[in-house]
């Protein structure tokens, strides 16, 4: 042992590189193969999830019919649940390809606001997950955005509606079906965002709602050990759902600016909204991924995987940009702001 730290303690530069990039390949060759088994008879295993109307939820419950796994989908519109039984009969009724059993789809609406909807919800998985013995993952997928705008724009009201929906939402939802999940031993998976690693300006109710829910997450990830129940957030960047509806956004920030006090507009200025408007659409436009099967097949891994991660990065946005910012040091995090605020709107009063 000595005899090693004594050669390592004079490894020059080049050598030290080398032996830091090696070992960094040899783990993520170890963790690609241990990430690559699958659970077996993902028929006996019942899923959970919640805004299955579109985006990320129903592409995920499509997903898991098609690899025969029974899927309980929490929809808050009747429109969304005839939709999706629609596209889900090409995976029920139908003789298995490769042995793989059919996928059993049951949709009903579901609000993650309301306790009396929650507790709805959570009585007819009692009954109807009976048959596979408990609850193997529920996944905690519905959200919202909230006004893209400067808190000088927004009301508390903003904020609770945002947070009731994102943070209040899952924590309601996870702790309804609690008992459920110890009985399979199963898993909770939660989207954040990148948004629960560095807050951007324009986002504050969606920001502190997600860094609240990593951090519910965080600590019934060790409470929760004990019983058998994993936890797993994703951290997706930014991605092209009816979340980020270009429309609903902009008619967003045009009833913020409508409904904000006249010193507010004084102080900010019409070229400022105005100027707010472009760039939110413009960052969007720019960075916003199409590829959602991403995020679904981060999901479908989470719930399937053997050897699931505690956290997920998904979208080059995440991996190359928001997740090694996070790890800077708050004053750099800052200068770098900074910097990009210098192209960014500028309040009439500055």
């Amino acid at each position: 042992m000595l005899s090693l730290l004594h050669s390592l303690l004079h490894l020059t530069i080049l050598e030290a590189i080398f032996l830091g990039f090696a070992g960094f390949l040899l783990f993520l060759t170890v963790r690609y193969i241990l990430e690559s088994f699958q659970l077996g008879d993902l028929h006996k295993k019942a899923v959970f999830i919640t805004g299955c109307d579109s985006g990320f939820g129903r592409g995920l419950a499509l997903k898991c019919l098609e690899h025969g796994m029974p899927v309980f989908a929490g929809c808050l519109t009747r429109q969304g649940i005839e939709s999706l039984s629609v596209d889900a009969k090409k995976f029920i009724g139908k003789s298995g390809e490769k042995g793989r059993e059919n996928g059993r789809l049951d949709a009903f609406l579901m609000d993650v606001t309301s306790d009396e909807s929650v507790e709805k919800v959570a009585k007819r998985l009692e009954e109807k997950c009976q048959e596979f013995g408990g609850l193997h993952a529920v996944v905690n997928n519905a959200g919202i955005t909230g006004k893209h705008i400067a808190d000088d724009f927004l009301d508390m009201e903003e904020y609770l509606k945002v947070a009731e929906i994102n943070l209040w939402g899952p924590v309601r939802t996870t702790q309804a079906v609690k008992k459920l999940l110890k009985r399979a031993k199963g898993r909770v998976v939660q989207v954040a965002s990148i948004c629960a690693r560095v807050g951007l300006p324009g986002l504050g109710p969606y920001t502190a709602a997600k860094y609240g829910v990593s951090g519910y997450c965080d600590v019934i990830r060790q409470e929760l050990r004990p019983f058998g129940i994993s936890v797993h957030i994703l951290e997706p960047g930014f991605f092209d759902t009816p979340l980020i509806n270009r429309q609903k956004i902009d008619a967003e920030i045009q009833e913020a600016w409508e409904l904000a006090p006249s010193e507010v507009k004084k102080e900010y200025g019409v070229q400022y909204f105005q100027d707010s408007r472009q760039a939110t659409q413009l960052f969007l436009n720019t960075i916003a991924s199409s590829q959602i099967s991403l995020v679904v097949d981060a999901y479908f891994h989470a719930i399937t995987a053997r050897h699931p991660r505690s956290r997920y990065q998904v979208g080059w946005d995440s991996i190359l940009l928001f997740i090694p910012m996070s790890y800077l040091p708050t004053g750099l995090q800052d200068y770098i702001f900074t910097i990009i605020g210098l192209f960014m709107p500028k309040p009439a009063s500055r």
